[in-house]
């Protein structure tokens, strides 16, 4: 089961292909000497996760002084009308860059800007609202009016410029080698950002094949996995897809799911090691609830009732209305967490590339 709110539009994903749909436009049009690329970098991005790298060499020689790259052209364009304005995911450099957004075919045209400045060394997200994009053309600002309709988007530009606009200078440029490490860029909507994209997993979806487990202790599907078709697989697979698909999500993994009524008291979990059982309907009430929840945006978790099994649960009275906020902040739970084997690794409760970044570091 899957629930949508409202999908987040992604223009550019941590992943070869979105890599390919960016070219490199420099100063070499105006005579300069500058070269940029953007490349996919498999352990470039948080927690030793991929990244897209906008990487150049900056210099300012034959009257040069800038690097971008630039998004093949949307066919058919690209509606961003529902969104507050584009989201970038980057570790930044200190240096000011600026965003440019094209809403025509055209290879020179006006561009509408927005200027954004980085940290050094830091992760961070920038939000940059629709509103404050400027019409500009060949680095002057346009007076006349003309505003950034978002409902037709042609193409996304990341450019670093020794100019801001209309001949005054960037406060953060350098020439040399620069390199910025992007992981999304996307439409965002108002905060806070709550999971638009509630799915509906199963508890054991990492156990086949992983080390050390005794599959003879595990629920029927993780034993029969292979003769069911690889079900667990493949409900697997659907989630490494949603987890690198740019969408504000919420993976739910609940235990054998059973008829009885809700209100029975709960275990949520990370890292797939939870056995038991749970109730249809509080799931169902958990996936309502997780579209109001900005704390489990991003996280992937496990759901049990601490009801044994073998004993119904079966209450005299029906169960007051649960407080899935207290619950979920009670469980502490942490982003990017996902209990794979990777390359041979259990990485338990710990997100991912940081367990990764632990063992490779161990070795």
């Amino acid at each position: 089961m899957t629930l949508i709110l409202v999908c987040v539009q992604v223009i550019l994903a941590a992943d070869e292909a979105s890599a390919a749909r960016w070219g490199a436009l420099d100063d070499v049009v105006m005579g300069g000497v500058s070269e940029s690329s953007m490349v996919f970098g498999r352990d470039a991005g948080e927690d030793g996760g991929p990244a897209l790298v906008f990487r150049g060499r900056v210099s300012t020689d034959n009257s040069g002084g800038f690097v971008s790259v630039r998004c093949k052209n949307f066919e058919p364009l690209l509606s961003l009308a529902p969104y507050e304005g584009l989201a970038l995911r980057v570790q930044g450099n200190g240096l000011r860059y600026k965003c440019i957004v094209r809403t025509d075919t055209n290879w020179d045209g006006i561009g509408f800007c927005r200027s954004f400045d980085t940290a050094a060394g830091q992760w961070q997200d920038i939000f940059l609202p629709f509103s404050e994009f400027i019409p500009v053309f060949r680095a002057k600002t346009l007076r006349d009016g003309t505003k950034l309709n978002p409902s037709g988007v042609a193409s996304v530009q990341i450019m670093l410029s020794k100019f801001e606009y209309d001949g005054e200078l960037n406060p953060a440029f350098k020439t040399g080698l620069v390199e910025l490490p992007i992981t999304g860029i996307r439409g965002y909507l108002k905060q806070p950002v709550t999971p638009r994209f509630v799915h509906v997993s199963s508890a054991g979806v990492t156990r086949p094949n992983r080390p050390g487990i005794n599959v003879d202790q595990e629920p029927p599907a993780v034993k029969l996995n292979d003769t069911l078709g690889g079900l667990l697989t493949y409900k697997l697979a659907g989630e490494d897809v949603i987890r690198s698909s740019g969408l504000s999500f919420a993976i739910v993994r609940p235990c054998a799911l059973t008829e009885e009524p809700a209100g029975a008291p709960l275990e949520i979990d990370q890292g797939d090691v939870i056995k038991g059982k749970i109730s249809r309907e509080e799931v169902a009430s958990l996936c309502i609830s997780l579209l109001q929840q900005p704390g489990a945006t991003g996280t992937t978790f496990e759901i049990k009732s601490t009801v044994p099994f073998s004993q119904p649960w079966a209450p005299d009275t029906p169960a007051a209305a649960r407080d899935w906020a207290a619950e979920l902040e009670q469980a502490g739970l942490k982003r990017g967490v996902t209990g794979k084997t990777v390359d041979g690794v259990y990485t338990g409760k710990q997100p991912e590339g940081e367990a990764l970044k632990q063992t490779a570091a161990a070795v």
